[in-house]
């Protein structure tokens, strides 16, 4: 019994190794690639829209490939749908450092699914493998991806100057060097994909043609689905514009890039606290109105007061990044089974995606049309107070922690 115990607690940790390492790439090769833009757009002459394509086309292949992510658990094992997922992000990693803008799109569209697939599917794995450790594992694991995307965005200039200063004559440009250099991070998960013993377990049938309609009938999946919808509404947006909003207020560019880089470094600190302490920070549902509230004071702050908005900067990644983490717990939380999580999380993320591709392009339209920032940071208020309500209810509750969303609650 002792050895059958220490071979499933190695299976358990080189699981978790696999999970931890693929988070650290879903989100470092979207965000290492806009600090390039501009040497991208100059080498290759790119109009505006082209150089925004690169951008957005990612996000628009989240929301197609969530609901075929989680379509493939019907028929395949969780475990060798994740490998393929960075297999493919690997492939996308490779071919956009060619050098083309053609390369530069097919590479954008394999990245997005092999990104897609592994937003779907994690939680659905954790919700199988850890039931008891759910919002820890997941603060670890966005903890990862955090730390990915600031490694991969940091580096990327670094590594472009270093390539054109280089002495030694490179079969490609400074750019595409940087990009081929931040694929190295992905092989890690193949390393331990293929040396690792990671064993794969057939999840139990559990009427799959259903799970999928009575989903989108029920009023549980769309309060979960619609919290991680609207954060990832509200979190694109800010990261989009709030530079421009700062420099608007009179802050330099470099003080607003400064701002920006607070943001996302705020939003690391949640995972290093709920993943140590969440027992005894008191219920999801106390948890999730801090996170919802902090994060509307902190849109309220930028408003009203905005000479303080270093401060607004890190209050905002933070209660939007714990907020994102509680979101992703509660897809696990909220179903019963590991397929109903994944169908859940393709559903969170089709309808989220598609929203985070939108928003911040009518936000600037908005402000387009008013000539300034009050009118977009108004309607962010109340799509920051809808955030808050959806997260009330969509909370998981002491007394009835478990209501799938699949019930026939309605």
């Amino acid at each position: 019994m002792n050895t059958l115990r220490r071979l499933a607690q190695h299976d358990a940790a080189y699981l978790l190794l696999f999970i931890f390492l693929i988070s650290l790439n879903l989100r470092g090769p979207v965000t290492g690639l806009p600090p390039l833009l501009d040497r991208i757009s100059q080498d290759l002459q790119l109009t505006s829209s082209q150089s925004g394509l690169l951008t957005s086309l990612p996000l628009l292949i989240f929301a197609l490939f969530a609901p075929v992510a989680s379509w493939l658990t019907r028929h395949f094992q969780i475990e060798r749908i994740l490998a393929t997922g960075v297999a493919l992000i690997a492939l996308g990693m490779i071919t956009r450092s060619l050098g083309s803008l053609a390369a530069l799109y097919i590479g954008a569209v394999l990245i997005g699914a092999g990104i897609a697939i592994g937003n779907v599917l994690l939680p659905s794995l954790l919700k199988r493998e850890f039931p008891h450790y759910i919002v820890q594992l997941t603060a670890i694991y966005v903890l990862m991806m955090s730390i990915g995307g600031f490694v991969m965005s940091s580096l990327a200039v670094p590594l472009s100057v270093f390539a054109e200063g280089s002495n030694f004559t490179l079969p490609m440009s400074s750019w595409s060097f940087a990009l081929a250099c931040q694929g190295l991070m992905i092989l890690l998960p193949l390393v331990v994909w293929f040396t690792c013993k990671i064993t794969q377990h057939h999840t139990p049938q559990i009427n799959n043609a259903d799970v999928s309609p009575k989903l989108w009938r029920s009023i549980t999946a769309w309060q979960v689905a619609g919290f991680l919808a609207v954060n990832s509404l509200i979190n694109y947006i800010v990261v989009a514009w709030v530079p421009a909003i700062l420099v608007s207020y009179g802050y330099t560019d470099t003080t607003a890039g400064l701002y920006q880089g607070y943001l996302q470094l705020a939003g690391a600190l949640p995972s290093l606290i709920l993943a140590p302490f969440i027992h005894r920070l008191g219920s999801h549902r106390r948890l999730c109105l801090f996170a919802t509230g902090l994060t509307w004071l902190s849109l309220l702050g930028f408003l009203y007061l905005p000479s303080w908005s270093g401060v607004w900067a890190v209050s905002f990644g933070f209660g939007v990044s714990m907020g994102f983490i509680l979101g992703l717990s509660f897809v696990s939380l909220r179903t019963n089974s590991p397929k109903q999580a994944a169908a859940l999380s393709g559903m969170a993320q089709l309808i989220g995606y598609t929203l985070a591709a939108l928003g911040p392009v009518l936000i600037g339209a908005l402000h387009d049309w008013q000539h300034s920032w009050s009118a977009p940071l108004y309607v962010l208020l109340g799509i920051g107070f809808l955030w808050m309500i959806l997260g009330w209810m969509a909370s998981p509750i002491p007394s009835d922690q478990a209501h799938s969303a699949t019930s026939s609650r309605r």
